[in-house]
């Protein structure tokens, strides 16, 4: 994994989407310049909703990735557990990944190209093998302890029989 990768070449109209999401993270401090030896390709991944998400091709860095074997649940942990709920609560986690830190020594790896130059990650980003593992594994520790609140990729769903238990389970939550 050596040298630095060409910025991928974008038509004008998508720029101008990757140039603001570029400010946007680094105003929210999720990136920050970089001065690695090498980087990865940013490239485009169109939603259902015709927008496009800003993403880094993390292919290479993962062939080389040691794998975290956290499991994931999976919807056949979670719906036996609803069985008799009347109340539900659901918490995306948009963009939950970049609630945690990455080690300094591990930036350089995550730096991408692009038109404004080399950029590289603070926060943990989206694609590389381990960022479900790991962020499950918050989750995980976030909810030891409490009862009747499930997590699914990054949603959280609470769920209760009762009104009353529903609002306790909330406020544990919150």
């Amino acid at each position: 994994m050596a040298g630095v990768s060409e910025p991928v070449p974008t038509p004008y109209k998508i720029q101008v989407v990757v140039d603001q999401e570029i400010v946007n993270m680094l105003a929210m401090g999720v990136t920050e310049r970089s001065e690695a030896a090498y980087a990865l390709p940013l490239v485009l991944v169109k939603k259902a909703d015709e927008t496009y998400r800003v993403c880094i091709n993390f292919k290479e860095l993962n062939k080389i990735t040691v794998f975290d074997p956290e499991p994931v649940m999976s919807p056949d942990d979670i719906f036996p557990k609803l069985a008799g709920s009347q109340f539900y609560s659901t918490f995306d986690f948009c963009k939950g990944y970049w609630a945690i830190p990455m080690e300094e020594k591990s930036k350089d790896y995550i730096t991408f190209v692009c038109s404004r130059g080399l950029m590289r990650f603070r926060v943990m980003p989206f694609g590389m093998v381990n960022s479900g593992s790991t962020y499950n594994r918050m989750i995980r520790k976030l909810l030891d302890g409490t009862q009747n609140l499930e997590s699914y990729v990054d949603d959280v769903l609470g769920h209760t029989k009762e009104w009353k238990e529903h609002m306790k389970v909330l406020r544990d939550f919150f």
